[in-house]
């Protein structure tokens, strides 16, 4: 009876440790079955961080392409801007602006010339017409000079229709010194003209006056 009961324990043992070995292996199973999922979504995390990152910096390339080819054009326009057109570089009026500015030196030299010859004015009427006509001449040098930048390439920034107006702006005004220089200097020879007259009046009543 005895041996019997002891068999039946150590049965009894041996399936109860059959169960904690089972259950421990299913156990075991289900964490490394957990574990392998973690695991698994951890790599679709990374995968998806790596696109994202992917696309990101895509995006700031693509940003960063974008402004550079902006700042590009934009300079490549600022650029073309400082080139003189051949249309604006052919403008009758640029030519029309030098030839007014020779013809004003020609008058105000001729001018001087004949007046500071004449000697029917004084030394302060003459230091006067000087005076006028160097300032004429500088307002001529600067608008000439002021040409010069917007006809030729590198100093200024102007689209052609600005570059035309500018020009028509100079013209007008060269026209304004060339009106100016040929009515002050008939003026003067006018009043030189009338000293001379009355120079002569003077000689020919003294003569009068003389025979009589």
């Amino acid at each position: 009876m005895r041996t019997a009961l002891l068999i039946a324990f150590l049965l009894l043992s041996d399936f109860c440790q059959a169960q904690r070995f089972k259950e421990w292996f299913r156990q075991k199973k289900t964490q490394k079955e957990y574990l392998i999922e973690q695991i698994a979504q951890y790599k679709i995390y990374l995968e998806l961080l790596e696109k994202g990152y992917k696309i990101a910096k895509e995006g700031l390339t693509t940003i960063h392409d974008i402004k550079s080819g902006e700042f590009k054009l934009h300079k490549n326009y600022m650029d073309s801007l400082r080139i003189v057109s051949t249309q604006v570089g052919s403008y009758k009026k640029i030519q029309f602006i030098e030839s007014l500015y020779s013809k004003i030196k020609a008058i105000t030299a001729s001018s001087e010339n004949r007046l500071g010859k004449s000697a029917y004015l004084n030394n302060e009427e003459l230091v006067y017409v000087k005076g006028v006509y160097g300032r004429l001449l500088q307002d001529c040098e600067r608008i000439t000079d002021a040409l010069k930048d917007v006809t030729r390439d590198g100093p200024l920034s102007m689209s052609d229709d600005e570059r035309f107006k500018r020009i028509d702006l100079f013209y007008a005004q060269m026209q304004s010194n060339y009106s100016f220089a040929k009515a002050f200097s008939s003026e003067a020879m006018v009043l030189a003209a009338s000293r001379l007259r009355e120079a002569d009046d003077i000689k020919i009543r003294r003569a009068i006056n003389d025979a009589q």
